[in-house]
């Protein structure tokens, strides 16, 4: 996938896990009705707060045996899809690990490719250095990645730019966009799932939550 692709690929997990968190919360909103039911109605026979609480405590455990049970297939079918839009991610990340990956795919095969690395052969540092300015300016990725293949089989010391450096200025942005969404998706994903375990259990998870909490705070950033 490409940029545009992965970033509306983002918007839409981001909106399936939206939809599993509101399905979480009605269904936890349903066993929560059962307790406060059964709370309500010790209460119109005078029993004490205690009693009330214990049958509040019962009616919802038993609520939630139920309702976990009867929402499985759907449930794990909304998480199916979240899971499998997360591993359809990896072999994205992979091709968008570094600016340095993406620029050397830039026009890789091409007849444009060939002759520029071709035409570069020959150049000295001065020279290459200067059409490095050029591609900058040029936006041209297909330059950039022909004189990175170029200055890459030269010796680490006789490089007249690092192609590190030419290929953040030309592909970094679009670079970082892709891994940006890749974890909105991913942490959408881990999101879902940890809704769903708290559920299932019917109590927090303070390390799932911490963990889901950093992989949205290294998505922010």
């Amino acid at each position: 996938m490409g940029k545009a692709e992965v970033i509306d690929f983002a918007a839409v997990v981001s909106r399936r896990a939206e939809k599993f968190g509101q399905t979480i919360d009605t269904l936890s909103a349903g066993i929560a009705m059962r307790g406060r039911e059964a709370a309500d109605s010790l209460a119109r026979a005078d029993f004490p707060p205690e009693a009330q609480a214990e049958a509040a405590r019962k009616a919802e455990a038993k609520a939630r045996k139920e309702v976990v049970t009867n929402s499985t297939d759907r449930r794990w079918d909304m998480l199916k899809e979240l899971k499998a839009a997360e591993d359809t991610t990896r072999t994205t990340a992979a091709l968008f690990a570094s600016p340095q990956a993406v620029l050397a795919r830039a026009g890789l095969g091409t007849t444009e490719r060939t002759n520029f690395e071709a035409q570069l052969a020959g150049s000295g540092p001065a020279q290459l250095m200067n059409l490095a300015t050029f591609a900058i300016a040029t936006k041209n990725a297909v330059l950039g990645a022909a004189l990175c293949a170029v200055c890459e089989r030269m010796p680490r010391r006789d490089r007249p730019f690092s192609p590190a450096d030419l290929a953040d200025r030309l592909v970094g942005e679009e670079t970082r966009a892709v891994q940006a969404a890749i974890e909105t998706i991913r942490a959408a994903a881990q999101r879902a799932i940890v809704a769903n375990r708290e559920f299932e259990r019917g109590r927090v998870s303070p390390l799932d939550r911490v963990k889901v909490a950093l992989k949205s705070q290294k998505e922010a950033n």
